[in-house]
């Protein structure tokens, strides 16, 4: 069975979500195993907070996809850039975080990449409900910290500079040691 990959958009930016696509092919994902979910947009639910906006799109949009394709599943967020096949990395553990913006010794940094084993897809789906809206990364750094399912190295992404909804600002991306670039040469380098 094929992993499949969920990008977390909506409709003012699903130019970033079709580049993002793009960018998966170029690395050999297969397009039907790519899915863009539209989810919501802020500006026309102005009842849902800015930090909690990426939580109910995983969990109203996203988690029931792919808790009924039975796969294992990478969630993206339409700002990423990455730099290898994700397919590539080993999978030690149910959750792998395989992109974010920094990593900090108490807190991970954005969610841009992230796999999900089915069982752990099937977990959140089946206590959906018990789970208290936050931003996305903390949900998941608290579900892998607390079954011990975390699995965490080096980045293989980049955002793209974007318009922050959270910051309210434009965000680069900032370089440090656990990204991984590719060149044209495909060597890894290490900031």
């Amino acid at each position: 069975m094929n992993d499949l990959y969920f990008i977390n958009t909506f409709k003012r930016n699903l130019h970033q979500a079709e580049r993002l696509k793009l960018n998966l092919i170029n690395y050999g994902i297969k397009e039907e195993h790519i899915f863009l979910v539209l989810g919501y947009d802020l500006k026309e639910n102005k009842n849902i907070s800015k930090s909690k906006l990426c939580f109910h799109n995983f969990f109203d949009f996203i988690l029931p996809k792919m808790f009924t394709t039975n796969s294992n599943c990478y969630y993206l967020e339409d700002h990423t850039e990455i730099y290898d096949n994700p397919e590539n990395y080993k999978k030690d553990n149910k959750l792998v975080w395989l992109g974010f913006m920094k990593k900090l010794s108490h807190y991970i940094v954005g969610a841009h990449l992230v796999f999900l084993h089915k069982d752990l897809i099937k977990l959140l789906h089946g206590n959906k409900e018990n789970y208290r809206p936050c931003y996305i990364d903390r949900f998941f750094r608290n579900i892998g910290l607390k079954y011990n399912f975390l699995q965490i190295d080096k980045s293989i992404t980049k955002i793209v500079p974007h318009h922050s909804l959270a910051l309210n600002k434009i965000r680069t991306n900032p370089i440090n040691k656990h990204f991984i670039y590719y060149g044209n040469n495909d060597k890894k380098k290490y900031f």
